[in-house]
């Protein structure tokens, strides 16, 4: 994905795993020739790209049906990382169990909590009193399915295949389901250029006083910069407190932008600049 001296980089890439995940997937369309390594949790990703053990970190950030990952939110605001990228990825999940086993021989259904928020529907209406139980990720899910009878998992066609599992159903998600992916790396600089087709994501921590989130948007309108999502989170100072993340048109080296951000500072208690990168255009699938 990045270039030096005419000669292409091969980057390895950490991502959300094991193998089969839709992470993985993202990671792959962000770079398909890429070596990615996985690792169990979102923390050990990032973990993984400040350690220098990656050099990218490839991590889930929102979803159109359960919204956003939290945990990917606190460690954007609390560890040195800048965001270089994003991936689209239309997320369909199937049931998957051992082949020989009906529906009335499963007694556990495993998966991440976005996966089981988002087939949330489907399982009351099949599975209503049958346990579940969330794991790290979609593969991880598959895997344990795999290895112990009655045990199904909410997970991917690819993973299906990978874990030599059947499935009961397919196309379980309540409705259409895109997930939002974001590439990271190490440190706060800016570190892509202008594409002409840019998203900047920042945080912000406003003063305590009435209109004072009024005044922020006020900022962005003034300079006619058109706000794509914007989504508060608890400080986890008290309760009542709050932060704003907020992702926006354009790049930081844009003069509207330069203008906005310049008079942002001057107006909120904490600014944080996590990137500007070029927008994802179109939504991949991933195909079994």
């Amino acid at each position: 994905m990045y270039e030096s001296g005419g000669w292409r980089l091969l980057i390895k890439l950490g991502a959300l795993g094991p193998d089969g995940t839709f992470t993985g997937a993202a990671a792959s369309l962000w770079d398909a020739d890429a070596d990615i390594r996985y690792y169990p949790e979102v923390q050990d990703v990032v973990d993984a790209v400040l350690e220098g053990e990656v050099l990218e970190g490839v991590v889930p950030i929102e979803n159109s049906l359960e919204g956003s990952v939290g945990v990917t939110l606190d460690l954007l605001r609390e560890c040195e990382l800048t965001i270089v990228g994003e991936v689209l990825v239309l997320v369909r999940f199937n049931l998957l169990l051992q082949e020989g086993i009906g529906p009335e021989g499963v007694k556990m259904i495993v998966s991440h909590p976005q996966a089981l928020g988002q087939c949330r529907k489907f399982l009351r209406a099949h599975f209503k009193g049958v346990e579940t139980r969330t794991v790290g990720s979609t593969a991880h899910a598959a895997k344990l399915a795999e290895e112990f009878e009655g045990v199904a998992a909410l997970a991917s066609a690819v993973s299906g295949k990978k874990y030599n599992l059947k499935p009961l159903f397919e196309d379980v998600q309540d409705r259409r389901s895109v997930t939002r992916f974001i590439v990271i790396r190490k440190g706060r600089e800016v570190l892509t250029r202008p594409s002409g087709d840019d998203k900047t994501s920042i945080l912000v921590e406003l003063h305590d006083k009435p209109g004072a989130l009024y005044e922020l948007l006020g900022i962005f309108a003034g300079c006619g910069i058109n706000l794509t999502r914007i989504e508060s989170r608890p400080s986890k100072r008290e309760i009542g407190d709050y932060i704003f993340y907020i992702d926006f048109e354009g790049h930081i080296e844009d003069a509207s932008v330069k203008g906005a951000i310049d008079e942002i500072k001057d107006n909120v208690a904490d600014l944080i600049i996590f990137g500007s990168y070029p927008v994802y255009n179109g939504v991949c699938e991933v195909l079994s």
